[in-house]
């Protein structure tokens, strides 16, 4: 399995645009652009979200006993929304808590 990171497809496209401007004799207007831009989340991402999240939302879940009881998000899922969502993570967290509490909701 290949995992790439946001950084190492900002490169490959770099690298891209570099091999088509000298393959083409291209003489472009201005310099690389893509390491100034940030992703829609990326704003207010922090690496510690995934402990707000995990801490603020609420996951239902089956205790030994088979009652449904509310629990602390698991780690993992917080970290996958922070890493998925960056700062919109709140946001994703939030409706998806919301959906779970309607259950003729539809989301």
């Amino acid at each position: 399995m290949v995992i790439l990171t946001v950084s190492s497809f900002t490169s490959m496209a770099e690298d891209a645009v570099n091999a088509a401007i000298t393959y083409g004799g291209l003489s472009p207007s201005n310099s690389c652009v893509t390491k100034e831009l940030r992703l829609i989340g990326g704003e207010e991402w922090d690496p510690a979200l995934f402990t707000v999240l995990s801490q603020n939302y609420v996951r239902m879940k089956k205790s030994y006993g088979g009652k449904i009881v509310p629990g602390v998000m698991d780690t993992s899922v917080a970290k996958h929304l922070s890493h998925s969502y960056g700062g919109l993570a709140n946001r994703v967290a939030a409706i998806a808590q919301v959906c779970k509490s309607f259950s003729s909701f539809k989301c």
